[in-house]
């Protein structure tokens, strides 16, 4: 099982971006823009790197940078995937002060915060040590599952909260019908132990993944047929979940049942 059409998909919908809600420190950033910094070594591979699910993708952060010029900025950025190239590690991510997918070397990012509550997360490699992508233990933002399990777990996530996102709201009611989803991904998957769903809704309100993050992880629900029927249903929930089927909640389902239908 599992398809993947790429931009036949979602050629409808390519760009589609939902801005993070910022503390009011950081209020003073929304209308900013910086020119680009592409000279430094190892960017271009970056760049042209493709986009896998991590923990890490669709999180909202607040970065402090200074390029290779020293010019320091800050940034508000929704995180696509941490890349290697050439033993620098680098953050591919949406700038939201560019409208559009830049890189950033981790050794540049002098300090990084949470954009709901405006509080450090430095220091900065201790944070993105977190969302490795060899990291197996219990150590990093696990939740007790395996690896694949995780991230099974993260493509339920960012595909449900890209549709509660889609239409600039993020109701309440969706956050419960979420949490409702993620209790069903326990029991519909017999995992052991109960979920720390407060943990996991915490993560989830600091996502806010794009139109291409949210086709990547519809692919990946596609492959296995019990989350699939876990996301279908939660998906449905959480259109209904706030009383009002707005436009682009009606579109995006109709395209998604298309493609999970093309995919059997």
């Amino acid at each position: 099982m599992g398809c993947w059409r790429g931009c036949d998909v979602s050629e409808s919908l390519d760009g589609k971006v939902v801005k993070p809600k910022l503390h009011e420190r950081f209020q003073e950033l929304v209308d900013r823009v910086f020119p680009d910094d592409d000279g430094e070594s190892g960017f271009a591979e970056a760049c042209e790197a493709g986009t896998d699910l991590g923990t890490i993708s669709g999180r909202n952060l607040i970065i402090e940078y200074e390029d290779s010029k020293g010019q320091l900025t800050q940034r508000v950025i929704s995180c696509r995937q941490m890349t290697n190239q050439g033993g620098t590690a680098y953050l591919k991510a949406f700038c939201h002060h560019r409208s559009a997918i830049r890189t950033f070397r981790l050794d540049r990012i002098l300090d990084l915060f949470d954009p709901i509550t405006g509080e450090t997360l430095s220091p900065v490699q201790a944070f993105f040590a977190q969302f490795a992508t060899d990291l197996e233990t219990a150590s990093g933002l696990t939740w007790g599952l395996s690896v694949g399990r995780k991230a099974d777990l993260i493509a339920l996530i960012n595909a449900l909260v890209f549709l509660a996102r889609c239409d600039k709201e993020y109701h309440p009611k969706e956050r419960e019908a979420l949490e409702r989803a993620i209790t069903a991904f326990w029991l519909r998957l017999e995992l052991d132990g109960d979920p720390d769903c407060e943990a996991i809704l915490s993560h989830a309100d600091r996502l806010s993944p794009d139109s291409e993050l949210f086709w990547t992880a519809v692919q990946r629900i596609s492959e296995d047929e019990r989350l699939e029927q876990i996301f279908r249903r939660s998906m449905q929930e959480l259109i209904v979940a706030d009383g009002v089927i707005k436009p682009e909640e009606h579109h995006y389902s109709i395209e998604i049942e298309s493609y999970l239908t093309d995919c059997r």
